[in-house]
């Protein structure tokens, strides 16, 4: 059965974009520097939340993700989507589709926080796996909506890494997974 992660870099403060959406922040990190091909080979199925997937498209004319299914989460028709991308509008009927696949690799939720809500909330969301980088930003998007609250977390590894970048993965725990946001 795969793992259902959620694979990204942090600022220290515990934004992954600037409130406009921007990741420049991140330009000066290579991810290739920090594991990245290891983890793309674990990989066999990408799901995107829409706004993910319309950033990956805009880093130019070929997509990087041709080797991977890739999944994006939305409920709008996609405009000239490269080969072997999909659409699913439900992330509940997602998971189980994806889980009840003969495996050929991890999924690898590429995504913002509206999207790990969702799988969270669906009891399909296993590990975050999360490269802090030394930043503040002060401000931006967080990791996790606000509602959302009370995500336990088991700290499986954490690596100091090149130039200040901290690698940390957690699983999570039964306790938390499919729980909703408390009011």
């Amino acid at each position: 059965m795969p793992l259902f992660r959620a694979y990204l870099a942090v600022s220290a403060d515990g934004f992954i974009a600037r409130a406009d959406g921007s990741v420049d922040w991140l330009h000066d990190y290579d991810p290739v520097e920090f594991g990245y091909a290891d983890f793309i080979a674990g990989i066999g199925s990408i799901v995107m939340g829409r706004a993910s997937y319309e950033l990956a498209r805009s880093f130019g004319p070929d997509w990087a993700y041709r080797d991977k299914r890739c999944l994006v989460v939305t409920s709008r028709p996609l405009d000239d989507p490269p080969p072997g991308v999909e659409t699913r509008t439900g992330i509940p009927a997602l998971a189980a589709e994806l889980r009840a696949e003969a495996a050929t690799g991890d999924v690898w939720l590429f995504g913002g926080p509206r999207l790990w809500d969702g799988f969270l909330a669906a009891g399909a969301l296993d590990r975050f796996e999360l490269y802090v980088i030394p930043c503040l930003l002060g401000e931006g998007m967080p990791l996790l909506p606000p509602a959302r609250r009370d995500v336990a977390l088991d700290l499986v590894d954490s690596r100091v890494l090149g130039r200040g970048v901290v690698a940390q993965t957690y699983a999570v725990t039964a306790r938390s997974a499919g729980t909703p946001p408390a009011s």
